[in-house]
């Protein structure tokens, strides 16, 4: 069984076939839906039930972050 996560083409809660030969930044996978069949970027703290606990809300964005490392949204909103 695959990590969950909900799908920004199909907006189904569903499986993804990660990419792993496409370049992405660290926290991020390259995807395709095995439902629509949609491909796209996700942040993997994204996932809808991960066992770690290691997760958590931005307190300035709301976005999902892994505590050992800044809010990557956050971050990009800056560079801007």
């Amino acid at each position: 069984m695959y990590t969950k996560f909900k799908c920004n083409g199909c907006d189904r809660n569903t499986e993804f076939l990660w990419l792993e030969q496409l370049d992405t930044p660290d926290g991020f996978k390259a995807y395709q839906c095995m439902d629509c069949g949609c491909v796209g970027v996700k942040n993997i703290a994204e996932a809808l039930h991960i066992p770690d606990s290691d997760l958590d809300r931005c307190k300035q964005c709301g976005g999902w972050q892994f505590l050992s490392s800044g809010c990557h949204t956050c971050a990009l909103i800056g560079a801007k």
